[in-house]
């Protein structure tokens, strides 16, 4: 009974460090230890070997679901880690596309359509920030990714002062969850006045916490000044970029961006440093209704939920 207590109080106090109510954690982490799970058709799971990283989310059992009776349940907890990721220090609970189910190409018109559910991520600031990734297309290897939605500290960042061209919005004013363009931004050695490759912020992760994000993007990956990335969240355009996205280095190792989604905590030597070597938040994200396709009919969530698509 005393082990119980003890296991109980120290979920409770990981649920409310992430900033979830201990009935929160009663529901999210209170859970039984299931077997390792295969992750879905034309995915593997990415350097997250621990049972909980990935799960499937279920109505019956009181996981939020977009639509349908299931979601992608990603979970990253204190001490999480696989592979060379523990040497870093990283931590992740992601899967990635394989090679073969891989359709994208550079510089062919591709969209996708998901929604984001954000149970447990705290906000962050600059000097504790883990630089949380939620979703990254990449053409792999050691290259950066060509474009990835990553959570800043909410004193970082330099839209107003960015190179309009760089920083295009048109929401470069509210939310901590931006999209970088990484790979570019590292081949063309993009500093502060560039915003080190943040062009758009695109929803705030404490103010949409309990609830869906719908998010639609539609981009060509190019790697000339025909490229674009545009994005909308909730139905709203928050970004519109024109230009460049991959690295003419990196489109020498590929040239077929690969998806990755669940929680990648790229950053966890700052956070060591800033709260004197402290628990990380217990981290719960849920993914639903991912489409990847040729259209926004037929990837927007909203517009297939509307009209049965």
């Amino acid at each position: 009974m005393m082990q119980v207590i003890k296991t109980c109080a120290a979920l409770t106090a990981m649920a409310l460090l992430s900033g979830c109510s201990p009935e929160a954690a009663s529901r999210l982490n209170l859970r039984p230890e299931p077997k390792l799970q295969a992750a879905p058709d034309g995915y593997v799971r990415l350097l997250s070997p621990a049972s909980h990283n990935f799960q499937t989310g279920r109505a019956s059992a009181g996981d939020p679901v977009r639509a349908g009776k299931t979601s992608e349940r990603f979970e990253l907890r204190e001490g999480d880690c696989g592979g060379n990721d523990c040497l870093e220090p990283r931590s992740r609970a992601e899967i990635r596309v394989t090679d073969d189910a891989t359709a994208d190409r550079i510089g062919q018109d591709t969209w996708y359509g998901y929604s984001f559910y954000n149970a447990t991520v705290p906000s962050f600031r600059k000097d504790n920030s883990l630089r949380l990734v939620f979703g990254q297309w990449t053409l792999g290897g050691k290259h950066r990714p060509i474009f990835r939605f990553i959570q800043l500290g909410e004193d970082e960042g330099n839209f107003a002062a960015c190179d309009p061209s760089v920083c295009v919005g048109p929401n470069t004013t509210h939310g901590d969850v931006v999209v970088q363009l990484a790979d570019i931004a590292n081949a063309n050695g993009w500093g502060k006045a560039q915003n080190d490759g943040y062009v758009c912020r695109l929803f705030d992760m404490v103010e949409q916490r309990g609830s869906w994000v719908d998010i639609t993007l539609n981009t060509n990956f190019s790697a000339g000044n025909d490229g674009y990335l545009k994005i909308w969240v909730n139905g709203q355009q928050v970004c519109d970029y024109a230009g460049p996205l991959s690295s003419q280095t990196s489109l020498q190792a590929a040239t077929n961006p690969h998806h990755r989604r669940g929680i990648f905590s790229s950053f966890n030597k700052r956070w060591r440093a800033s709260t004197q070597d402290a628990a990380k938040p217990h981290l719960i994200v849920y993914y639903d209704e991912f489409r990847r396709g040729t259209s926004f009919a037929e990837v927007d969530v909203r517009h297939r939920l509307v009209f049965g698509q």
